[in-house]
C-alpha cells in the first residue's frame, strides 16, 4: 500500500506567464502562507435532446471554467512584494507601496507540486486570472483570505491550460 500525499510535501509556485516551467526558481515558491488548496470546474455536460421518432441527440456543451482557490494567511514582511502579493493578484501591479482598485489582474501560471523526494505529482494551470481575494479577520484570529483564480480548460487555439503530470513542475513541457 502506498503513502498518502501530505501538505508538507507541497510546493506552490505562482508566476507571470512569461516564466517557463524549466525556469521556475525557489524564489517563485509561495512559502508558509497557504492553508488550503481546492480546484473545481472543468465539467463537461452532455444534454440529451429528444427528437421525433423516439430517438435522442446528445448535445455536448463546452467545459466550464476551472477555479483554483487558496486560503492564505497574510504576513508582515519587509519586502513590499510579499506583503501585498495576494492583493496584487486580484487588483494588478504594485506601484510604490500600494495596490489600488484601478488596476487589472494579470494572467499567471500556477503550479501545485507534491513530492516525497522521488515521486512527483503536479497540477499546473496556465493563463489563470485572479478574480477574487477576500480578506477577513476575527478578533481572535489572523488576517486571512481566499484567493480564487479562474481559467478556461483550453485557449482560443485549443491548447490545454491545465496539465496534471507525474513530473516536477520544472519538467512540465512548455506551454503552447
Amino acid at each position: 500500500m502506498g503513502n498518502a500525499i501530505f501538505p508538507e510535501e507541497a510546493t506552490i509556485y505562482i508566476t507571470t506567464i512569461d516564466v517557463l516551467p524549466s525556469a521556475l526558481a525557489s524564489t517563485d515558491a509561495v512559502t508558509a502562507e497557504v492553508t488550503n488548496f481546492s480546484e473545481s470546474g472543468g465539467e463537461e455536460d452532455v444534454e440529451s435532446i429528444p427528437v421525433f421518432g423516439g430517438g435522442n441527440i446528445d448535445k455536448v456543451n463546452p467545459r466550464t471554467q476551472i477555479e483554483v482557490s487558496f486560503d492564505v494567511i497574510n504576513r508582515y514582511d519587509t519586502e513590499v512584494n510579499t506583503l501585498l502579493k495576494w492583493d496584487s493578484y486580484k487588483w494588478g501591479t504594485i506601484v510604490g507601496s500600494a495596490v489600488s482598485s484601478a488596476g487589472d489582474s494579470a494572467t499567471k501560471r500556477v503550479y501545485v507540486q507534491w513530492s516525497d523526494g522521488t515521486t512527483f505529482y503536479t497540477r499546473a494551470y496556465d493563463n489563470a486570472r485572479a478574480v477574487t481575494f477576500e480578506p477577513e479577520s476575527s478578533a481572535d484570529d489572523y488576517l486571512k483570505g481566499t484567493v480564487t483564480f479562474k481559467l478556461s480548460p483550453t485557449d482560443a487555439d485549443g491548447n490545454a491550460q491545465l496539465q496534471v503530470v507525474g513530473l516536477a513542475a520544472t519538467a512540465i513541457p512548455a506551454w503552447s
